[in-house]
């Protein structure tokens, strides 16, 4: 009986080990077998580049606030418009993305430019970490890819940040702002992103009306030189509650709306 509980235990602990939250994967990975195109991730690039995505999303602000760092790793790369963006900036350049289909079109463009300096690896955000086995301060990057993937599996990834060398960078292109939860969205506040990385000094772009997107900008520092850890007061939890409670009055109000037009089609 004692040894078939530890079995038990055992288990457990290894398939929570192992769980992943692949529903994001699944859906984007869907998106490029069935609607997108080599011609697709060309014509992204080149409205990317119209629109000022790289300035507009605060990339390049937040490349001017790191010194000494010489590689880039974007997590979830997609379609790869950031790496050719920062492939100039950085000697070595490394996408970490789980679609294979993605990343053999990206590969394409790779050949297409003449970049030398860009990696592509077709893994799992956590396991694309451990492959590239980092020695050196680097500066990593995601967007809009954290925020489609449920909190027990961003915190391993952070987790896995934390150990990463000192003098190391971070800007995660992902809301902060609102209590927004529903289907692959997921919104942590400043606390929980400064809870999870316990180990960084943290800054929040701001959502500005010129329509520029903000995000959290970090420096690895250690936990000896962390200065603020954003702790919510009463004022900001009770904002944060009544946020998330409209945003769930709007889903459910949404939802009833689509099973009444269902039955009255049916009627």
């Amino acid at each position: 009986m004692i040894m078939y509980s530890i079995i038990l235990i055992i288990s457990y602990m290894q398939n929570n080990m192992t769980k992943k939250d692949l529903k994001s994967f699944e859906a984007h990975n869907a998106d490029y077998e069935t609607k997108v195109g080599i011609e697709s991730f060309r014509d992204t690039i080149k409205q990317y580049n119209i629109e000022e995505k790289f300035e507009c999303s605060q990339f390049s602000k937040a490349i001017s606030k790191i010194k000494d760092v010489n590689v880039h790793i974007d997590v979830g790369s997609g379609g790869g418009w950031l790496l050719f963006k920062t492939s100039p900036l950085f000697k070595k350049v490394y996408g970490i993305e789980p679609s294979k289909i993605a990343c053999d079109n990206v590969s394409i463009l790779i050949k297409e430019k003449g970049v030398s300096n860009i990696e592509l690896i077709n893994s799992d955000m956590i396991e694309g970490l451990e492959k590239i086995n980092l020695q050196e301060p680097a500066f990593f990057t995601t967007a809009i890819v954290l925020s489609h993937i449920k909190n027990f599996y961003v915190k391993k990834f952070l987790k896995k940040l934390n150990g990463v060398p000192n003098g190391s960078a971070i800007y995660f292109c992902e809301r902060y702002d609102r209590n927004i939860q529903q289907k692959l969205w997921y919104v942590r506040r400043k606390y929980w992103w400064a809870k999870n990385l316990n180990e960084w000094q943290l800054e929040f772009f701001g959502f500005e009306d010129n329509g520029y997107r903000g995000g959290i900008f970090a420096l690895k520092v250690g936990k000896g030189g962390i200065t603020n850890n954003f702790k919510p007061n009463i004022k900001e939890d009770v904002l944060w509650f009544f946020d998330g409670l409209k945003n769930k009055s709007l889903r459910l109000s949404r939802f009833c709306h689509r099973i009444i037009k269902k039955c009255l089609k049916k009627s």
